[in-house]
C-alpha cells in the first residue's frame, strides 16, 4: 500500500484529472465549420519532427497570473506507423507534495507520480485501443492503470486501482474518429477553428462511471505572451457544471497553454518552445491562410 500522500494525491488529482476521458461529438455550428476530431489532430501533430515538453505549473493567485509555481512537466509525442495508422504517447510528471502545497492538503511530504499513456489511431482516424498507467517513483506495480479498446462501435473500458473499490469494467458507444485522452495529457493540436463554433463532449469518470456532458466554445480570438512573443490564438472554454477550463490554441491549430481548474488547485500546463518552433508571426501568417 502506497504512503497515504500519494492515496489522497491520486484520489484528488487522477479521478478528476486524469481518469477523465474525453468523448468529442461532432455537433458544432454548422456555418463555422466542423471541430477537430481525431483524424484531423493526429494527422496535424504527426507532421511535425520531434515530441513536445510541456511545463506543469500551479497558479496560487489568480489576480497574478504570472506568479507561477513549477510542479512537474510532461512529454507528448505523435508518431506514424508503417501501418499508415498513428501512436500517440505521453509521460507526465509531477510532485504531488508540491501540487498540495498551499491547500487544505499541504504539510506533506515531496511524492513524485508519473502517469503514461499510450493511444493508437488507425488510418483513417479511429481510436483501437488506450493504455494508461499511473504509478509512485518508488512503487513497482502500478497504482492505477485504465485499458481501453475499440471494436464495433463499442468502447470497452476496464480500470484497476490499489484497491477494489477503484476496479471498474464499463462499455460506451464510440462514434468514428471520436477523440478520447486522459485530461491531463495536452493534446499537441485542435486544427481548423473559428470563432464561435460551440460542440459538446462526454466527460467519463472511470472511477465513477459518471458521465457528463460538457460545451465546448471556440469564444475569441485574443493575444497571448508565450515565448517571450505576443502570439494570436483562439480562447477555448469548456464548461462542466460549475468548472470551466480553458485553451488556447494558436492560429495554426498548435496549443500553447491549458488552464485546468482542480480542487484547491489551478493548474497551467505551458507549451514549451523547441529549436522547430515557429515565431508568431510566422504561425500567425501559417494559420491564417
Amino acid at each position: 500500500m502506497p504512503p497515504r500522500l500519494v492515496s489522497v494525491a491520486i484520489l484528488v488529482y487522477w479521478s478528476i484529472a486524469a481518469f477523465f476521458l474525453l468523448k468529442w461529438e461532432v455537433l458544432p455550428e454548422l456555418s463555422l465549420g466542423y471541430p477537430p476530431d481525431l483524424r484531423s489532430i493526429v494527422s496535424a501533430a504527426g507532421d511535425d519532427a520531434g515530441p513536445a515538453s510541456w511545463s506543469i505549473d500551479v497558479l496560487d493567485d489568480p489576480r497574478n497570473p504570472e506568479a507561477r509555481r513549477n510542479v512537474g512537466e510532461a512529454r507528448t509525442e505523435t508518431k506514424r506507423l508503417p501501418s499508415g495508422g498513428y501512436e500517440m504517447t505521453s509521460t507526465v510528471e509531477f510532485d504531488a507534495g508540491e501540487l498540495l502545497k498551499r491547500t487544505p492538503l499541504a504539510n506533506s511530504p515531496s511524492v513524485r507520480l508519473t502517469i503514461d499513456g499510450d493511444y493508437r489511431v488507425d488510418s483513417r482516424g479511429d481510436l483501437k485501443w488506450f493504455i494508461m498507467k499511473v504509478r509512485g517513483a518508488d512503487e513497482g506495480a502500478d497504482l492505477f492503470k485504465v485499458e481501453g479498446k475499440v471494436s464495433g462501435g463499442v468502447m470497452d473500458v476496464r480500470a484497476r486501482g490499489i484497491a477494489s473499490v477503484f476496479n471498474l469494467h464499463k462499455t460506451y458507444p464510440y462514434e468514428s474518429r471520436s477523440v478520447v485522452y486522459d485530461a491531463l495529457r495536452p493534446l499537441d493540436r485542435l486544427p481548423g477553428l473559428n470563432v464561435g463554433q460551440r460542440w459538446d463532449v462526454q466527460v467519463v469518470n472511470p472511477l465513477s462511471g459518471m458521465v457528463e456532458t460538457a460545451r465546448v466554445e471556440v469564444k475569441r480570438r485574443t493575444l497571448i505572451v508565450w515565448n517571450g512573443e505576443a502570439v494570436s490564438a483562439f480562447e477555448v472554454e469548456q464548461h462542466a457544471g460549475p468548472i470551466t477550463t480553458k485553451t488556447w490554441v494558436r492560429l495554426d491549430g498548435a496549443i500553447l497553454r491549458q488552464q485546468v481548474p482542480l480542487p484547491f488547485v489551478e493548474m497551467i500546463l505551458e507549451r514549451l518552445p523547441d529549436k522547430s518552433t515557429k515565431t508568431a508571426a510566422e504561425a500567425d501568417r501559417k494559420g491564417e491562410q
